[in-house]
């Protein structure tokens, strides 16, 4: 069987090499934390649940199985993660009212271009809008949006890691995308 790099990462790292844990982290650091930040709206607690993935990660490493992806398997860590996280703190409330941390903030930690322009700030001003929109509809849409549009995930790797069927997963984003577009349309963004 050919390894994957993350495969061969894996193997060095359960051999003791660190460094090839610490390169498996840089890889996935940033996906992972903007997955994070956006399910649960707080950039400290992103924080601190992205380091309890990781160290999650680290100690289930001997258990990760090669006939699937590395990204799927830790996904599905990462999601299970992030919701027992939000079942404890039932501190959110998924509503078009819902204020959270504002799409401003989140970019912020994204990579996002600082190129000048008029066009580039009206660009950030869609994306902050849309964004902001995304950030507010009920979680069981978010999620499979950010899976599916910011992890760029397809609907398989998505049933996976959520434990939804396929046609779940896909009813769940169309719904998702109708929420977005009545929103949309009722702010006059969309004619």
């Amino acid at each position: 069987m050919q390894l994957d790099e993350d495969q061969v990462l894996i193997k060095k790292t359960l051999r003791g090499d660190r460094k090839a844990f610490e390169e498996l982290m840089r890889k996935y650091e940033k996906k992972i934390f903007s997955f994070v930040v956006r399910m649960v709206r707080n950039e400290e607690t992103a924080v601190d649940l992205t380091q309890d993935f990781f160290f999650k990660i680290f100690t289930v490493l001997d258990k990760y199985n090669y006939e699937y992806k590395f990204s799927t398997w830790a996904y599905r860590i990462c999601y299970n993660l992030v919701i027992d996280h939000i079942r404890k703190n039932q501190t959110q409330v998924d509503s078009l009212d819902d204020e959270g941390v504002t799409s401003h903030d989140l970019l912020a930690s994204d990579n996002v271009s600082r190129e000048d322009g008029f066009k580039a700030l009206a660009r950030a001003e869609t994306r902050d809008y849309v964004w902001n929109i995304v950030d507010q509809i009920p979680l069981k849409f978010r999620e499979l949006i950010l899976l599916r549009y910011i992890q760029d995930l397809k609907y398989e790797e998505i049933a996976e890691i959520t434990a939804l069927p396929v046609g779940t997963v896909k009813n769940r984003i169309f719904k998702a995308k109708e929420i977005l577009k009545k929103e949309m349309e009722k702010d006059g963004m969309l004619v």
